[in-house]
């Protein structure tokens, strides 16, 4: 139970983070706009992601999961970021 909840925890925060630079990323501006909107997002989101790790039959399905989740959303911010 703690695996799965730490695992929401340390790794649903930058999971949210990089989702929500990602969205604001596709819009014009940058999102420059819509930062104030995307930082109250930002706490049910991650709580969403927090509550979701108990989703998983154990801690390192969770962990491997939320993990793979943040590489892939972290390379598809670096591939924003040098594609542009």
């Amino acid at each position: 139970m703690i695996g799965r909840c730490l695992a929401g925890t340390l790794l649903g925060f930058p999971l949210a983070a990089v989702l929500l630079r990602l969205s604001l990323r596709a819009l014009p501006n940058d999102g420059a706009d819509w930062l104030i909107p995307a930082l109250i997002v930002f706490f049910p989101l991650w709580m969403t992601l927090m509550i979701g790790a108990y989703a998983f039959r154990n801690a390192a399905r969770a962990w491997f999961t939320l993990g793979s989740a943040n590489v892939v959303a972290y390379a598809m911010l670096w591939m924003t970021h040098h594609a542009a």
